[in-house]
């Protein structure tokens, strides 16, 4: 049996104490550099290289582009940006479909790129984000049928199936200008 002095008890409760204190230091550090490191979901995406740089380019590029990324990032939706055609002779389009999954919003935007080249390509693009934050800022429209009913409202008829809005107009040229 090992006999403790006074001050080895001292020393002890010194070295327990130092511990301790290293330890919770390590566990903030951990836990506040994880909560600092894991990365945001991006909420607007595509899966085609193509789109996919033509949403990094918008955001380089051009202040309005990256405003409607942002607005759409602090929203519920996630907006998927495909290769498609679209009907009518557009360029892009917001599909009028509205998905849940979990608490998210999903909205899918269709683009030609052939129909939409180089720089046209990104104001296109912009354009629809404009309509998907539209969409996504009033937390009411939930469903496709709300979707449909909420550009009904909103948006001038172009033709039976077709809306616009001027905001996205003016978002679309915005764009175009700044990202060429």
């Amino acid at each position: 049996m090992v006999q403790t002095t006074p001050q080895r008890r001292l020393v002890e409760r010194r070295t327990f104490a130092v511990i301790l204190v290293a330890l919770a230091c390590l566990s903030l550090t951990i836990h506040g550099t994880a909560a600092q490191q894991e990365p945001a979901i991006p909420r607007v995406r595509s899966e085609n290289p193509l789109l996919s740089a033509a949403l990094v380019q918008g955001a380089q590029r051009s202040t309005t582009f990256r405003r409607l990324i942002e607005a759409i990032d602090a929203t519920d939706g996630l907006v998927y940006v495909l290769e498609g055609r679209c009907g009518q002779g557009v360029r892009a389009c917001l599909h009028m479909s509205l998905e849940l999954s979990g608490e998210n919003r999903l909205l899918r935007i269709l683009v030609n790129p052939r129909r939409a080249p180089g720089c046209e390509l990104i104001g296109s693009i912009g354009h629809e984000l404009q309509h998907a934050l539209e969409a996504l800022s009033n937390p009411n429209v939930r469903t496709s049928f709300g979707l449909s009913s909420f550009f009904h409202q909103i948006g001038p008829e172009g033709s039976p199936r077709r809306f616009e809005t001027p905001e996205a107009i003016h978002v679309g040229l915005a764009v175009g200008k700044e990202a060429c």
